[in-house]
C-alpha cells in the first residue's frame, strides 16, 4: 500500500510540474506575450465590407483548443493610429498596460515596427500587442476596431513585421474556448467622432462584453466638482500621520479653495508589496485615521479620499493576513499570492469586505490603482478572464451600493475600461512628471488622444499637477480645465501658484467644466504632433453655446519651433458631435484669445502663431441678434462663467457666476466691439445698446 501512495504522488507531481512547463501564459514582469502558440482560423476577418458596427463572434471553434488567431483584411487606408503600450526591457507588458495605452500614428502600419520609428519621447519602443486600431481610410472614412473580452476569454492585437495584423483571442490560462466567443468590435462612420460613438453604443448595448454605461448616463460624484489635492507627486510613499497634519492645516492657510484630500500610497500594511491588512501602516499612522478624517470640515477641506491597490496592493494579498475567517475562505492560493474567487459569490465577498472597511473609516471616496496587475495575477490558471473580470464588477457594485465615488487608475485593460458600469474618472494618462519637456509632451498627446475612445464611458483624469511647475505649469492648468476631469494639486501647500489655480475654480473651489471632455480636432487625430511640424489642436464645447480650442506647438524639431494653427468656421460644427445637440453654422462668429484678452469677427479662417512649446486657449462664439458672449476674463473656461437669460438686439441678460470682468461682443451702438464689464459679485447683468 506504502508503494502505492509513493507512485501515485510521484506521478501527480510530475504531471503538474508538465503542465506549469507548457502554461505559456503564467504572467512576471519582463515576459512578453508578442508570440504565443495559436490556432491558426483559416478563415480571415475581412474588413472590406465595413458598412455597419458589428461584434465579431466565432461560434464553430475547433476542439480543445485556448487560443484562435485570425488574419485581418484591412481596407485601403490613408494613415492610422494603434493603441498599446510601450515595451521597455524588463518591465511589463500587455496585457499590464497600467496607464500606459499609447497613441502610435502611422502611414503604413508596418511602420510601427521599423527600427528608426520615431516613437513617442519619454517612451519606450511600441508594443506589437495591443487593444485598438484607429484607421482613416482612403474613401474618406474611418474603421475603428477594438478588442473585447468574453465570459472566459479575451482579445487583442498584433502587429507584425510584414506589415499584417491578426487578432487572437484566447482564455490566457489552461480552459479551452467554448460556446459563442466574441473576439472583435467594428465600426465606421464618415467621421471619427461619429466612427466612436456608434462603436460605443453598440458595446454599452451588449452585457456579455462589457458591463458599461455611456459617460452622459452616469452620475458625476459632487467632490470631483471641486479643487482637490493629492500627496503623491510631492511625497510619494513617504507620509505620515503628523506630516499630513500639517499639511492640511498649511493648505487651508493658503487661502486657496482646496476642497478634498487624496491620500495616495505609502499608508499599506504590508509583506513583500502584498497586502496584509486594511488598516493604516501603524508606523507612520499610530493613531489611525481618525485624527485626519476629524479635521474635515464643511467649509474647508470638505471631503477625503484613500488609495489602494485593486488586488490589495502591487503584487496581490499575502498569506498570512488579519483578515476574519469568513473572508479568508474566499480566497485561494496561485502564484505565490491569494486572489479572490473562483466564483463570484466568493470575489463579491472579498469586495465587500475591502470597501466596507474603508468607508467604516469614514472615507468618502477611493482611488482604486494598479488594476491593470489583476487580469496578470490570475494566468496561467482557470477561469482567468472570468475571475478578473469579476473583480471589476465587484468593485464598481461594491462601491456604487456605499455612495464611495472612485477614481479608477492604472485600469488601461479591455477589463478595466469596459466595466465600469457606475464610476466616471479613469485616468488617461502616464503620471505626470514637473520640470519634464518631454513628458508633457507625451503626456498632453496621450491624454487627449485616449479621450477619443475612452472618454466616451468615463471623464478623463489628465492627473494631478504641479501649479510650480515653471516649464509647462500653465498649460497643464488649461488641459485640465478642459479635460472635465477631477482637477488635484500635488504642490507643497507653500509652491501653490495662485495664478495658475484660481483661473480654474470660483470662491468655493467649484470647477468650471466643459459640457463634453475636450478631444483631438479631426485632423490632429491622425497625427504626431510632436515630429509632423504641425499644430495639434484639441476642441471642447463650453457653456451654452461656445467651443474652446487649444492650439498646442508639441514639435521636439529645432525647425519646428516655431508653427501656425488655422482655426476654421467649420470647426465649430464639431460642437454638434461631441454634445449631441443639434448646431448650426452661425452667420457671424467671434474668436476670442484667453491670453491677449482680444476679439475678432471670424470670416472664413484665421491663423495664429505658436512660438515654441506653448498653447493658445481660444473661444468659438456666435453671434446672436447681434451679440456674443465670452464670459469672466479671469477664467480658463470664459463661457462657462455665464448664462444666458435672454437676448434681443437692443438688450443682452446674462447671469454671472463669479466676479471679474464680463466680456462681451457687439455689433451694434456707439463703440461695436469687444465689451468690457466689471463685475463685483455672482449677480444678473443687463446689458443695453
Amino acid at each position: 500500500m506504502r508503494k502505492f501512495y509513493l507512485i501515485f504522488f510521484i506521478v501527480f507531481q510530475i504531471a503538474e510540474g508538465y503542465a506549469q512547463e507548457e502554461n505559456c501564459f503564467l504572467y512576471e514582469r519582463g515576459k512578453s506575450f508578442d508570440t504565443v502558440p495559436a490556432y491558426a482560423m483559416r478563415v480571415p476577418v475581412d474588413l472590406r465590407q465595413h458598412a455597419a458596427e458589428k461584434i465579431w463572434e466565432e461560434k464553430q471553434l475547433p476542439e480543445a483548443q485556448t487560443t484562435l488567431i485570425y488574419k485581418l483584411i484591412l481596407p485601403e487606408y490613408v494613415e492610422g493610429v494603434f493603441f498599446s503600450r510601450d515595451f521597455r526591457a524588463g518591465d511589463h507588458s500587455w496585457p499590464n498596460n497600467t496607464n500606459r495605452l499609447l497613441p502610435w500614428y502611422f502611414k503604413k502600419i508596418a511602420d510601427l515596427r521599423a527600427d528608426d520609428y520615431p516613437g513617442i519621447p519619454s517612451n519606450g519602443k511600441v508594443c506589437v500587442a495591443g487593444d485598438a486600431l484607429l484607421l482613416h481610410l482612403k474613401d474618406g472614412k474611418c474603421l475603428f476596431l477594438k478588442a473585447v473580452a468574453g465570459e472566459n476569454s479575451l482579445s487583442w492585437f498584433r502587429v507584425n513585421t510584414d506589415g499584417t495584423v491578426n487578432v487572437l483571442v484566447s482564455t490566457l490560462g489552461l480552459d479551452t474556448l467554448n460556446g459563442k466567443v466574441p473576439f472583435l468590435l467594428s465600426s465606421s462612420d464618415t467621421s471619427v467622432y461619429g466612427t466612436l460613438d456608434k462603436a460605443y453604443k453598440k458595446l454599452t448595448a451588449d452585457r456579455r462584453i462589457a458591463d458599461l454605461s455611456a459617460r452622459k448616463d452616469k452620475k458625476w460624484y459632487e467632490p470631483f466638482s471641486y479643487l482637490g489635492w493629492c500627496t503623491w507627486e510631492h511625497y510619494y510613499r513617504n507620509i505620515n500621520e503628523g506630516q499630513l497634519e500639517k499639511d492640511i492645516c498649511r493648505i487651508e492657510e493658503s487661502g486657496l479653495p482646496v476642497r478634498y484630500v487624496l491620500i495616495d500610497d505609502g499608508h499599506v500594511r504590508n509583506k513583500a508589496e502584498q497586502l496584509t491588512s486594511f488598516k493604516p501602516d501603524s508606523l507612520k499612522f499610530p493613531s489611525g485615521w481618525a485624527p485626519l478624517l476629524n479635521m474635515r470640515d464643511p467649509d474647508k477641506i470638505r471631503w477625503m479620499g484613500l488609495w489602494y491597490g485593486f488586488p490589495g496592493f502591487w503584487q496581490g494579498i499575502a498569506l498570512e493576513n488579519d483578515f476574519p475567517e469568513y473572508v479568508r475562505k474566499h480566497l485561494y492560493v496561485f502564484q505565490h499570492s491569494l486572489l479572490p474567487g473562483k466564483r463570484s459569490e466568493d470575489i463579491e465577498a472579498y469586495y465587500r469586505y475591502y470597501l466596507e472597511s474603508l468607508r467604516s473609516y469614514g472615507f468618502d471616496f477611493l482611488k482604486i490603482d494598479v488594476q491593470s496587475f489583476v487580469l496578470p495575477l490570475y494566468m496561467g490558471g482557470r477561469r482567468v478572464i472570468y475571475q478578473a473580470r469579476e473583480c471589476n464588477k465587484a468593485l464598481e457594485k461594491e462601491a456604487h451600493r456605499l455612495g464611495l465615488g472612485l477614481i479608477n487608475c492604472m485600469a488601461q485593460n479591455v477589463l478595466n475600461t469596459d466595466h465600469t458600469r457606475y464610476s466616471a474618472v479613469t485616468r488617461v494618462s502616464i503620471d505626470y512628471k514637473k520640470f519634464d519637456e518631454d513628458m508633457a509632451r507625451s503626456h498632453l498627446f496621450q491624454s487627449y488622444m485616449n479621450t477619443l475612445w475612452l472618454g466616451q464611458t468615463v471623464w478623463p483624469d489628465h492627473d494631478m499637477f504641479h501649479s510650480c511647475d515653471t516649464v509647462c505649469g500653465g498649460m497643464m492648468a488649461r488641459s485640465k480645465a478642459v479635460s472635465g476631469g477631477p482637477v488635484y494639486l500635488s504642490d507643497a501647500p507653500e509652491d501653490f501658484a495662485g495664478e495658475l489655480i484660481w483661473p480654474l475654480v470660483n470662491e468655493e473651489g467649484l470647477l468650471y467644466r466643459p459640457e463634453a471632455p475636450a478631444v483631438p480636432a479631426p485632423e490632429s487625430v491622425f497625427t504626431n504632433p510632436v515630429y509632423s511640424g504641425k499644430a495639434f489642436r484639441v476642441i471642447a464645447p463650453v457653456g451654452e453655446k461656445a467651443m474652446a480650442m487649444i492650439c498646442y506647438n508639441l514639435n521636439k524639431a529645432s525647425e519646428y519651433r516655431n508653427i501656425t494653427a488655422v482655426l476654421r468656421r467649420e470647426d465649430y460644427l464639431q460642437r454638434e458631435c461631441m454634445t449631441g445637440k443639434r448646431v448650426s453654422m452661425p452667420e457671424r462668429m467671434v474668436v476670442y484669445d484667453w491670453e491677449s484678452r482680444k476679439a475678432e469677427i471670424l470670416e472664413d479662417s484665421l491663423q495664429v502663431d505658436l512660438k515654441g512649446f506653448c498653447d493658445r486657449l481660444l473661444y468659438f462664439c456666435p453671434v446672436t441678434d447681434g451679440w456674443a458672449v465670452i464670459g469672466l476674463q479671469e477664467k480658463y473656461l470664459s463661457p462657462a462663467t455665464v448664462n444666458i437669460v435672454s437676448c434681443h438686439p437692443h438688450r443682452l441678460v446674462v447671469d454671472v457666476a463669479d466676479c471679474g470682468i464680463l466680456k462681451v461682443w457687439c455689433d451694434s451702438g456707439e463703440t461695436p466691439g469687444l465689451r468690457s464689464i466689471a463685475v463685483d459679485k455672482p449677480q444678473r447683468i443687463v446689458i443695453d445698446l
